[in-house]
């Protein structure tokens, strides 16, 4: 498993790079430029040269984009709903050109429209994404821990999108620790792990995992807060990571650790690197 850090950029996308050989990253998540503004900034050629060198030269791999936090696609605004597609899209082409693997987005909620219109409005975001960003980067979407409209926090809604929108080669799915907990997927055990990837493997298909966001939770299982915590310092604990990092169908992905590194913060990677076995 290759670890590594959601980093912040500081101008040229190629400081990511920088920031995550800092931090000792095997592999980075970042944004594609500010998470609170409509707009993707655009990689010049130049930028595009010098992140893929400092990629390879670091050892970096794979990069992955968050989307920002404007994104709703599950939103039964057209506004709303057309600029988070032009901004996946835009996204997506900025992974391309960088030579990112993916961009994982939130999906969103459905203000009160109900569950079948947002699972509907994300199968069909889902494919004008695809069809107007024709590159290779994959489109992922993330776990959420299930509060109010929100969608995503239960596996079965996932399948729903994947049924909707024909499964493409190009969707895949981040599963993140702390929403998946939050949600009321009891993960705090090997027992639960195995139980979460069981539902998970019947509407989807762990194929389907690419990313793995490893938080632990400030909250109680079925909360529904998204509170993260460092690694064994929340209510998922130090042993189901441990088993998690561990586990034959995840072993392979890149983890992502969401949280504050550097400084007088743990070494959530260093932690996470402890419990692999051998």
């Amino acid at each position: 498993m290759r670890f590594g850090y959601h980093v912040k950029l500081a101008g040229s996308p190629v400081s990511a790079i920088k920031g995550g050989e800092e931090a000792g990253c095997d592999t980075i998540q970042m944004f594609p430029g500010s998470p609170r503004q409509w707009g993707t900034p655009k990689a010049s050629d130049e930028d595009a040269r010098a992140f893929r060198e400092a990629k390879a030269e670091a050892g970096i791999d794979p990069v992955i984009i968050h989307s920002i936090y404007l994104v709703n696609i599950a939103s039964p605004s057209d506004q709303v709903f057309g600029r988070s597609v032009s901004s996946l899209v835009s996204a997506l082409g900025k992974a391309d050109k960088l030579g990112a693997n993916a961009v994982v987005t939130h999906i969103g909620n459905h203000k009160g429209e109900g569950e079948r219109s947002g699972l509907e409005r994300i199968a069909a975001a889902v494919n004008s994404c695809l069809e107007r960003s024709p590159g290779e980067s994959m489109l992922l979407l993330e776990t959420t821990a299930g509060a109010g409209t929100s969608i995503g926090g239960r596996f079965e809604q996932f399948g729903e999108v994947f049924d909707i929108s024909g499964a493409p080669d190009r969707l895949g799915i981040c599963l993140d620790t702390c929403h998946v907990y939050a949600a009321g997927y009891d993960i705090s055990t090997p027992g639960g792990v195995d139980a979460a990837l069981e539902e998970l493997d019947k509407f989807i298909g762990l194929d389907r995992i690419k990313l793995l966001h490893l938080n632990d939770s400030k909250a109680e299982c079925g909360s529904h807060t998204d509170r993260h915590e460092h690694i064994g310092q929340g209510m998922i604990g130090m042993e189901a990571f441990r088993y998690i990092v561990n586990h034959e169908a995840l072993v392979e992905l890149p983890a992502i650790i969401e949280l504050a590194h550097g400084g007088s913060n743990p070494d959530d990677i260093g932690l996470l690197r402890s419990l692999v076995d051998g």
